[in-house]
């Protein structure tokens, strides 16, 4: 079991060390010379709001739905401290 979890770890950072490799050649990253090719952050919001209007108003509604849930997960309604909080946990 131990050699397997460190076979994981060796293959982990071997992958992560080829994929930097990549990422970093500078040949898959060949220099734009058009000015207009740079995208801006008008075009992302047309993006946003033309093209992924949809996808937009789901990812909003599936966010605010989390913060909710989280918020309730949060709450701690024990008899003890909903007493503190009325202010009768002094005695």
């Amino acid at each position: 079991m131990r050699f397997l979890s460190t076979a994981t770890r060796v293959g982990v950072v071997a992958f992560v060390l080829v994929l930097l490799r990549e990422v970093m050649d500078p040949a898959n990253w060949p220099a734009v010379q058009d000015e207009a090719a740079h995208p801006s952050t008008l075009d992302l919001a047309n993006a946003l709001f033309d093209q992924w209007a949809v996808a937009t108003i789901v990812l909003g509604a599936l966010l605010a739905m989390a913060m909710i849930g989280a918020s309730y997960l949060v709450r701690d309604e024990r008899l003890v401290n909903l007493v503190w909080d009325m202010g009768e946990g002094d005695q």
